[in-house]
């Protein structure tokens, strides 16, 4: 349900959606530094919406929640995907909620893979204020490689490197999935493939958002 206030927050706000290891976070930082505008990193959330999630509302957040690491990785990557995007689905309206803890006449900017153009699409927002980052494979791995947290994750994998290219097999698919569900309707897509920097980047959605000093 989207009430006045969400309404109003939602019409003054900018998303950017696509896969992991993109530069959506770092993006996120210099423009709402920028433009001074809040940001709100959905990534910071998530374990809070695991542990509120219910098994009869949220079924596949629940059974993420209550599976190792091993379990998770070692299944099949096609399966993976397709319970990465139930679990989004599910999880939409919790960040709604977190977006409707902001004042009535904030600027916001959210983040994440979660913020799937289908679910988007549902918010009747304008095009130029959606935007989705997609990484080559090869870009993606090689910054996924120097992200310190995954080594935790993998320890508790009976075989890692089965396990961390499974992950990263799951990422690119989705990220094929969003980009082809973005395509289709309508939003702009950034492919990230080391071309250009970060900066470069940054300017291109700060372009597309058309973000100007005052806006």
């Amino acid at each position: 349900m989207i009430d006045h206030k969400l309404r109003k927050i939602l019409d003054n706000s900018y998303f950017i959606g696509g896969s992991p290891c993109s530069g959506k976070s770092t993006i996120s930082e210099i423009l709402s530094t920028k433009y001074d505008l809040e940001y709100l990193k959905i990534d910071d959330y998530e374990q809070e919406h695991i542990e509120n999630a219910s098994p009869e509302q949220h079924p596949i957040m629940y059974k993420w929640s209550q599976m190792s690491w091993d379990e998770i990785w070692m299944r099949s990557v096609e399966k993976q995907v397709e319970e990465e995007f139930e679990f989004y689905r599910e999880r939409f309206s919790m960040i709604l909620n977190e977006l409707k803890k902001y004042q009535s006449n904030s600027k916001v900017i959210l983040e994440s893979a979660a913020l799937l153009p289908e679910l988007l699409k549902e918010l009747d927002l304008e095009k130029h204020r959606v935007i989705f980052l997609i990484p080559s494979k090869e870009f993606q791995i090689k910054y996924y490689s120097k992200r310190g947290f995954k080594d935790g994750i993998l320890k508790e994998c009976r075989q890692p490197e089965v396990a961390f290219n499974n992950w990263m097999e799951r990422d690119h698919l989705f990220g094929k999935k969003v980009r082809k569900q973005a395509m289709d309707i309508g939003y702009k897509v950034i492919d990230v493939n080391g071309d250009r920097s970060i900066k470069e980047n940054s300017r291109l959605v700060e372009a597309h958002f058309r973000l100007r000093a005052n806006s």
